[in-house]
């Protein structure tokens, strides 16, 4: 029992279930509690102690009272559930990744494969349906003083003892000292498996480094196959498959379209989710494309990932967009101007700065993705007036209940600052939305 729930249960069993506290009851006890402090500022006596002895219930009693939790009715408050405590682990990877550490559902492995020189080591791994996330480290004999870089391995899967290709991969840093290697699923896997990884070079080094360990799945929240279209002439917008996971809202489109308006076509599909009261679900990443031709016409499918929803929604709405391709092109502003400070990407959408906080040697921008949620929002980019050189990054991105914030480390000025992002050339399809309900 946390200290909150034996708080409450000491209060009840002294002074019973069925006390009720109106907003006004709060408002006395408080204004009482305030009045005595302000009476005597400097004075000592003895009628402090007494007084907060008899206030100290009270007072615990409004405190729990404040909370989510009311005590109205004290079998009902029992029931209502505890929200997931946050985990003080450093934070990694996209805002899906974030979610699984917070809740901690990561499993620890703790396995080392030496070879060659080599010592491989898993640390952690989840799959929750829709992707597959590694956590791990390489050590070396012949250490050097050269920058750390993304290792070139090369990962060969087996899922009870069959091999298992039917994904994509991404690399990126976890810590200083370890990498996160996601394979995005396109097939789904059994609920109990046995994985095999090999790890069959790294670089130079031959390899393999070889493990095997039990796998089970985080229940995903919802998970359906609409087969829904939405047509607008000669194109199509199909959604194969949807689940809501522990990792992220993924989803499996089909973009189909005449073979020869694909081959013209100059730029790539990108997609917006909102759910049924308008909120957008902010893109994360993509899963690699794939397609072919089906009766004449070009079938692209793409395997997106957008953030995990606290709560299922009662629908959802795709929205597609063509993203044109060009040359990167960016949106840059000094930093120290009265915030906030709005970032047009295009006339979709762009990032709002809501603040900008200097800490000793680091600087950390508050921002929030406006309109179109399509996954350049985590492109905040820091630099030196005149400089073309972007400042280090801290972390990729940290999602919070009021927005995300990118770290950099820098002891300039924040006169001496510029920020940017990224700009898009996007064009809304219309007559292809699709409405999708959750049931």
């Amino acid at each position: 029992m946390n200290r909150k729930k034996s708080l409450k249960q000491a209060f009840i069993n002294k002074y019973g279930e069925d006390l009720n506290f109106s907003d006004d009851d709060m408002k006395l006890v408080l204004n009482k509690v305030h009045s005595k402090k302000i009476e005597q500022p400097k004075r000592k006596f003895r009628l402090g102690p007494v007084l907060m002895m008899i206030l100290t219930p009270l007072i615990i009693m409004i405190l729990i009272l404040s909370s989510d939790h009311l005590l109205t009715d004290s079998k009902d408050a029992s029931k209502e559930p505890e929200p997931a405590a946050e985990s003080d682990r450093d934070l990694f990877g996209d805002a899906g990744i974030q979610n699984i550490i917070n809740h901690d559902l990561f499993t620890e492995i703790n396995q080392t494969v030496e070879k060659n020189g080599v010592a491989f080591t898993i640390h952690e791994i989840m799959y929750d349906g829709t992707r597959l996330a590694l956590v791990y480290s390489i050590e070396k004999e012949e250490s050097n003083q050269e920058e750390r870089r993304i290792p070139d391995a090369l990962f060969k899967l087996s899922v009870d003892g069959e091999p298992f290709h039917d994904y994509s991969g991404g690399l990126t840093y976890a810590d200083e000292e370890k990498f996160l290697h996601e394979f995005h699923t396109y097939t789904e896997l059994p609920e109990q498996f046995q994985l095999s990884i090999e790890i069959m070079n790294l670089g130079e080094k031959e390899g393999p480094w070889s493990f095997q360990f039990p796998i089970e799945k985080i229940n995903e929240k919802y998970h359906a196959a609409p087969g829904k279209s939405s047509v607008n002439g000669d194109t199509s917008l199909t959604l194969n498959e949807l689940s809501f996971s522990a990792s992220s809202t993924n989803l499996s489109i089909d973009m189909i379209e005449p073979i020869e308006k694909q081959r013209k076509r100059a730029g790539t599909y990108i997609f917006e989710v909102r759910d049924n009261k308008g909120n957008s679900i902010a893109h994360m990443t993509s899963g690699a494309t794939g397609g072919g031709d089906r009766d004449g016409k070009s079938v692209e499918n793409f395997n997106e990932y957008f953030e995990p929803v606290d709560k299922l929604p009662k629908s959802i709405t795709i929205i597609p967009y063509l993203s044109k391709s060009g040359g990167m092109d960016y949106i840059t502003k000094p930093l120290n101007q009265k915030l906030p400070i709005y970032l047009e990407q295009d006339q979709f959408g762009g990032i709002m700065i809501k603040e900008v906080e200097q800490k000793q040697g680091e600087v950390w921008i508050y921002y929030e993705g406006e309109g179109v949620s399509e996954s350049f929002r985590s492109w905040v980019v820091l630099e030196e007036k005149g400089s073309n050189t972007p400042i280090e990054r801290i972390n990729n991105y940290e999602k919070t209940p009021e927005g995300y914030i990118a770290k950099f480390k820098t002891s300039l000025p924040l006169e001496s600052l510029t920020v940017s992002t990224a700009k898009r050339n996007i064009t809304k399809l219309e007559g292809l939305e699709l409405k999708v309900d959750i049931k």
